[in-house]
């Protein structure tokens, strides 16, 4: 049963509200999909999970002058009730139902522990409502490709909470090598330690150091190389808790180490710990071909010391992930929030944290076998779409990056070649470096996946340089999304575009090569 303070007076002015103006969106029953948000009205949004992250994500929400919080949910009623009763007029509940089909909710926050996250995006997606979901998506790589699939064959958004990419410190190193002030990446180190370790209960079942700490450094490393990762080696041990030294795999580790290889060549090098006595020890360090960037650690002030005993800061750094990244997470949630109003791109997909899923998987086989591990051969013990591991190179970092190119196959349904939104979607999953931009291999396998159900020529190499070069205005090699929409016209693959196409596109295409 879902309860609000002065539900009574709270019912009767929505009464009349109603018989003022229609509502701004139909309930979930009467919508086969997410309607653009094009109106002035706040964002409804339900929150599942009354804990701690969920707190932290309310608090942000009623930050945000776009977005209302309706209603949360939680097992244990008090705390709903406790974190309600905060907000006027928001509801609570003990059934993630309720918030999930609320009438007044268009967005669901999925703040509750891991194990419940697959069966709540298929809920909310079949309600229609889009989806925020703390990582990781699901407990295992099979759940989360579908419930990534399932969220996009709905028609809703679906962003994951890997909050590091908002941070202001991160977001700088990110733009300073994206503007070119240290030149290309040619080396990233990340360090991440927590003040103290959790609890026994809490790391049982969790998936390990890599999937429960690491996948955060493993998804910066990523995120900051612009280059996608092809194999992992790892070290883990048991240094500060050795009350889950006996726990399985991963489970068992509280410290390890991690190198990833990446496309273009460049590695990143990562620590973790989860005890820093000094405080909670989040750093990034890149290398560049023009100078080096690097982050400190946050404090409570600015404020130092300086006397015959002691020269530093005057206090500890920040002690709590929440505190050191409480902007952090104020900055995803208006992120999640303005692309639901423009109706554009979730800023972190459900592509993101699969991707950083699997190379935590991959670095959890690599510190068990004392070997390199290829990601390819994450899909592959998976059976996803068909991966051989080549048994060529043994316990080296070979391999490509193609494994990306089958994974994307295997979290996206068949798309319409022929329907702009399709291409869109399809354009922005190849753009795996978000500088919106494709470059021609990017655009030859984007054709494959819009063409593998026959619904258009499969294109070779050749003619993919012929249509690049046709569209492509500045001569880079690489085009945005409307000279991609104007390479596919061109070849008559849009609706509606036959008579647009040029008729002399493959009579100019031998001269544009």
């Amino acid at each position: 049963m879902i309860m609000t303070k002065g539900a009574v007076v709270l019912a009767l002015a929505s009464f009349a509200a109603a018989l003022q103006c229609a509502p701004r969106r139909a309930p979930p029953a009467a919508r086969a999909a997410p309607l653009t948000m094009v109106d002035d009205n706040p964002i409804g949004v339900g929150i599942i999970g009354a804990g701690r992250i969920g707190l932290v994500h309310l608090e942000a929400l009623s930050s945000c002058p776009d977005a209302r919080p309706v209603i949360i949910s939680n097992p244990t009623l008090s705390k709903a009730k406790a974190a309600a009763e905060t907000y006027p007029g928001m509801a609570w509940t003990s059934d993630d139902t309720e918030v999930i089909n609320h009438p007044d909710v268009d967005a669901v926050w999925i703040c509750s522990p891991s194990q419940f996250h697959a069966e709540q995006i298929t809920a909310a997606a079949n309600a229609g409502k889009d989806i925020f979901c703390e990582k990781p998506i699901a407990t295992e790589l099979d759940e989360t490709i579908q419930s990534v699939l399932f969220a996009r064959e709905k028609g809703v958004k679906l962003m994951v909470a890997l909050q590091r990419r908002f941070d202001p410190n991160f977001m700088r190193v990110k733009s300073a090598i994206m503007d070119g002030e240290i030149g290309s990446p040619v080396q990233i180190r990340l360090t991440s330690r927590d003040p103290s370790p959790p609890p026994k209960k809490y790391v049982e079942g969790g998936g390990g150091i890599f999937k429960d700490m690491a996948i955060h450094d493993l998804d910066m490393a990523r995120f900051l190389m612009a280059s996608e990762p092809v194999a992992v080696l790892a070290s883990g041990s048991c240094q500060v808790s050795p009350e889950i030294s006996a726990l399985e795999g991963p489970e068992a580790f509280d410290t390890a180490n991690v190198m990833v290889r990446f496309a273009n060549g460049k590695d990143a090098i990562i620590d973790v710990c989860r005890q820093a006595p000094y405080g909670y020890d989040q750093r990034a360090e890149v290398l560049g071909t023009k100078g080096m960037m690097m982050t400190d650690n946050m404090h409570p002030s600015t404020a130092r010391i300086l006397s015959d005993k002691f020269c530093g800061h005057a206090d500890m750094p920040y002690d709590f992930f929440m505190s050191r990244y409480k902007e952090a997470y104020k900055q995803e949630t208006l992120a999640f929030v303005r692309a639901l109003r423009r109706d554009e791109p979730a800023p972190c997909s459900g592509r993101d944290g699969l991707v950083a899923l699997i190379m935590a998987i991959g670095a959890g086989i690599s510190a068990e076998e004392g070997r390199w591990v290829r990601f390819e051969e994450v899909l592959q013990r998976e059976g996803i779409g068909g991966m051989r591991v080549s048994e060529e190179g043994g316990e080296t970092a070979g391999g490509g990056a193609g494994w990306i190119s089958t994974m994307l196959g295997s979290v996206t349904p068949s798309a319409n070649p022929r329907k702009e939104d399709d291409l869109r979607e399809i354009f922005l999953l190849f753009d795996t470096d978000d500088d919106d931009l494709l470059t021609e291999k990017e655009v030859g396998e984007a054709t494959k996946l819009l063409c593998k159900d026959g619904a258009c020529p499969i294109y070779t190499a050749e003619e993919v340089h012929s249509m690049v070069r046709g569209v492509d205005s500045d001569r880079d090699g690489r085009i945005t999304f409307d000279e991609f929409l104007a390479l596919w016209r061109r070849a008559g693959n849009i609706e509606g575009a036959a008579e647009e196409a040029n008729p002399f596109a493959k009579l100019l295409a031998p001269l544009l090569k």
